[in-house]
């Protein structure tokens, strides 16, 4: 992960997305080139084509590698991206079969980060169903009885948990 305003872009991109000495490279940088000449190519590609051909992505003040579950986690937890745009970085990768990282890592991740347990060993099944449904993750089916309640998940539960 770098910043748009740091001043060793250039040797970023030379180092993770393209070797501007290479004699088939177009991309018009070479080690005279000013920040703002590789700023200016960096945004030239289209969001779509950076992550697909050149493994990165732009977000806010920040670009980032996207086959990198640690970058992915980092920029997530920062506020860079959310949830949703991991998503759709994860879907352009699996267009043109980059290696990726798990999307269960992603939201279990953001499902740990927004849980903050109270205690580290929960020896009851009632404490995390009673935590999920506080979180609107599950609801109960018949609240009524007191042994033996069953539980389904919610449209908020099936995005994070899917089909597992």
């Amino acid at each position: 992960m770098i910043r748009k305003s740091n001043k060793n872009l250039l040797n970023w991109i030379y180092e993770y997305i393209i070797d501007f000495t290479d004699e088939k490279d177009v991309s018009g940088l070479t080690w005279t080139s000013t920040h703002d000449e590789a700023l200016k190519f960096l945004h030239s590609i289209p969001q779509k084509e950076r992550v697909q051909r050149y493994g990165f992505y732009s977000s806010h003040s920040i670009f980032f590698l996207v086959d990198s579950l640690d970058e992915i986690i980092e920029v997530l937890k920062n506020g860079f991206i959310s949830q949703r745009t991991c998503n759709i970085i994860y879907n352009w990768n699996l267009e043109v079969g980059r290696e990726n990282w798990d999307m269960i890592d992603i939201k279990a991740m953001s499902l740990q980060e927004g849980m903050e347990w109270n205690s580290t060993k929960q020896t009851y099944v009632s404490n995390p169903l009673n935590r999920l449904e506080q979180l609107g993750l599950v609801e109960c089916v018949n609240p009524e009885v007191k042994r033996g309640k069953l539980y389904r998940l919610t449209e908020k539960g099936e995005e994070i948990f899917g089909d597992i």
